[in-house]
């Protein structure tokens, strides 16, 4: 059922199957299979996220960049949706001191 309506492809799904299946391997052989597990599946994305700790995430590095200056008002907000309630993507906007920085698509809020 979640194939069909795309929760296969969403990273939070994703995630969570992920840690189950590392939960159940844990009960089952102990910390030494999961170990094992993590190292042979997860190597790319542990290196790749080790390599990126401390770099701040593109809200912060807008704000900060903008902010140079001493004080502005800065907004975010939500200005469409569209889709069915399975697969909605929602319009964002950046305003910077009442000007219209940026609009981006995205399938999630927290990632506008």
């Amino acid at each position: 059922m979640k194939e069909q309506i795309g929760g296969n492809k969403r990273p939070a799904i994703l995630a969570d199957s992920v840690e189950a299946v590392i939960a159940a391997m844990y009960l089952d052989g102990g910390l030494e299979p999961v170990k094992q597990f993590i190292l042979n599946n997860l190597k790319e994305s542990i290196e790749l996220a080790s390599k990126n700790v401390g770099l701040k995430d593109y809200k912060t590095v807008l704000q900060e960049k903008l902010q140079i200056h001493g004080d502005v008002n800065i907004e975010y907000k939500i200005i469409g949706e569209t889709g069915p309630d399975h697969d909605k993507h929602f319009i964002a906007q950046v305003k910077y001191n009442g000007k219209v920085l940026a609009n981006r698509r995205r399938t999630f809020k927290k990632e506008c």
